[in-house]
């Protein structure tokens, strides 16, 4: 009985004591409802510091020097064969950020180039070469005189040494007045050489993508506003090369890159435009100095034993040709061409089209290719030729 209640003594001892701990622990201190503390937060006047760490790490926090990039001449773009693509304006785009933007291009692509060209060889080409295959269709890097997709080999682009940008000018400068000037200085074109060492070989090679524009890069209106036209983008670059600086254009500027490329009667556009600002003058003594025009029409597929006709017509010939038009007359060089060849070939150009043209200032294709010779300076605006390309290209 003694022992029965000792039990019950201490087994009301060890209740007081395990109650008096629980009313006593920290824990148990009476706190505000978690709405009560939303509520409050939520009423509290904003403080402007509080929100900074929340702001996302700008560009120029990368800690990279401000620098003005080097100026090249136009003479860059001469005498190279380059492929055309067209851009949509580049959003967040800083002009004062080109160290930024040179660091952030050589890692990206010294980070990718080997894991692209080991993991996109996806297709075999009927040599049993393993070739590029894009999200949805072949890379496009070279196309033969018929028109046909050649696609090139990838290979180990090599070490990759270093990216510069660079600022170009399309106008003379010397020539416009001072609003005229002040405009074309302040939206210059740029371009990129990324200087890469090939496997293999101990000389270095340099590549480039040029951003050609006479308009704002940047497209700084509201997102509902429309541009007039496409700004350039000029490659002369391997395929892994080429695709890694436009992915990493597109992902830093949220812009859009595609091929560029001319249909016959848009062709016929650049074409007649820029031939008639060439040679459409009374003088003549250069022109006969100046390399011949030449013109390639393709015949249709329903014509087997013929696949295309060229056409060469002296520069001298062509200014004449434009000078004795029946005034008011529209018709375009090629017309005029064109309609000589029928009277004398009985040839039906209505029925062909027109894949390629030069002459001593340019030669252009309707695949996207363009070559630009010193003979444009003294012959026509460079910037306008561009910008027919622009106006015209699909």
């Amino acid at each position: 009985m003694a022992t029965r209640d000792a039990q019950q003594d201490g087994a009301n001892s060890l209740g007081e004591s395990i109650e008096d701990r629980t009313f006593t622990r920290p824990s148990a201190i009476i706190r505000p409802r978690t709405r009560h503390v939303l509520q409050s937060v939520i009423n509290a006047p904003l403080d402007v510091n509080a929100t900074r760490l929340r702001v996302a790490p700008q560009p120029n926090s990368f800690n990279q020097p401000t620098k003005k990039p080097t100026a090249i001449p136009v003479s860059a773009l001469f005498n190279k064969t380059w492929i055309m693509y067209k851009t949509t304006p580049f959003y967040a785009y800083n002009s004062s950020q080109y160290a930024t933007y040179e660091t952030e291009l050589l890692t990206y692509i010294a980070a990718n180039a080997k894991n692209l060209s080991s993991s996109v060889l996806t297709e075999q080409t009927q040599d049993g070469l393993s070739t590029f295959a894009g999200e949805n269709r072949r890379f496009p890097s070279q196309i033969d005189s018929s028109g046909r997709n050649v696609i090139e080999t990838l290979d180990d682009p090599g070490d990759i040494k270093s990216v510069d940008f660079q600022q170009l000018n399309l106008q003379d400068t010397a020539n416009l007045d001072a609003s005229e000037s002040e405009l074309a200085n302040s939206h210059p074109s740029l371009v990129i050489t990324i200087t890469v060492r090939p496997k293999g070989k101990t000389r270095e090679q340099p590549y480039y993508c040029v951003l050609l524009q006479n308009q704002p890069l940047t497209h700084e209106t509201r997102p509902s506003s429309v541009f007039e036209y496409f700004n350039l983008v000029l490659l002369k670059a391997p395929v892994v090369v080429g695709q890694l600086v436009m992915q990493w254009l597109e992902r830093k500027f949220d812009c859009r890159i595609c091929r560029l490329l001319l249909q016959s009667y848009e062709l016929r556009k650049v074409v007649n435009s820029s031939l008639e600002a060439m040679y459409n003058h009374p003088e003549g003594q250069e022109d006969r100095k100046s390399r011949s025009i030449e013109l390639h029409y393709s015949f249709p597929e329903a014509v087997g034993a013929l696949n295309s006709i060229s056409i060469s017509l002296p520069s001298e010939n062509a200014r004449q040709l434009l000078v004795s038009r029946l005034l008011g007359s529209e018709a375009g060089l090629l017309d005029g061409v064109e309609a000589h060849c029928s009277d004398s070939m009985k040839i039906d150009f209505g029925r062909l089209s027109l894949v390629r043209a030069g002459c001593s200032s340019w030669y252009i294709a309707s695949e996207g290719k363009v070559k630009l010779f010193p003979a444009i300076v003294d012959k026509q605006p460079l910037v306008d030729f561009i910008r027919d390309i622009a106006l015209c290209g699909t």
